[in-house]
């Protein structure tokens, strides 16, 4: 009679093989979740960035007119803009983006001469009476419209230049826009 049993030697490549194979299906699934967290990275700040650029580009395009001398070339670009509100009936009131941290937010402003006590609102480039000052203030407190941002520039005066970079987590987006005013 003869016994039948595993020798040592198949048993051990029997272990062998199942640890090959356990190792390649752990691996799959390591890989194949990395390349899902990365994707899910990438969507998130694509999607923050098309909502920041929408939101600029929908307030730039209807602005009336854009405070101060915007620099043509991008060598000189600025990290922060500001323009007339075309949206509403009530003038003089100015929309403010930028980026503080790496966060880009959005406030109104006014300007108003320091003498004047009911604060009426003038142009941005208004000069004031004698003796006064056109000073600033808050229509809109600053509110967050994306985050991540790590690099936001402005430029030109006909056709507006946005350039803003998006980071998270040793992933990056380079989005890139032009804006045709209709009103300036």
């Amino acid at each position: 009679m003869t016994n039948k049993a595993f020798t040592l030697t198949e048993l051990l490549i029997s272990i062998t093989i199942l640890v090959l194979i356990n190792g390649a299906v752990y691996l799959s699934y390591n890989l194949s979740q990395k390349a899902y967290r990365e994707g899910e990275k990438l969507a998130e700040i694509t999607q923050n960035g098309r909502v920041i650029i929408e939101r600029m580009n929908r307030e730039i395009r209807q602005a009336k007119e854009i405070t101060g001398d915007s620099p043509e070339e991008r060598s000189s670009a600025q990290s922060e803009i500001t323009f007339e509100d075309g949206h509403i009936l009530d003038p003089y009131h100015y929309i403010h983006y930028f980026k503080t941290g790496n966060i880009i937010k959005r406030e109104v402003l006014g300007y108003f001469f320091s003498g004047d006590i009911e604060e009426t609102l003038h142009p941005w480039n208004a000069l004031p009476p004698q003796g006064q000052t056109l000073e600033t203030k808050t229509l809109e407190e600053a509110k967050t419209i994306g985050e991540w941002v790590s690099g936001l520039e402005f430029w030109g005066s006909k056709v507006i230049n946005i350039a803003l970079v998006l980071e998270k987590e040793q992933k990056s987006l380079n989005l890139e826009t032009k804006i045709f005013g209709r009103n300036f």
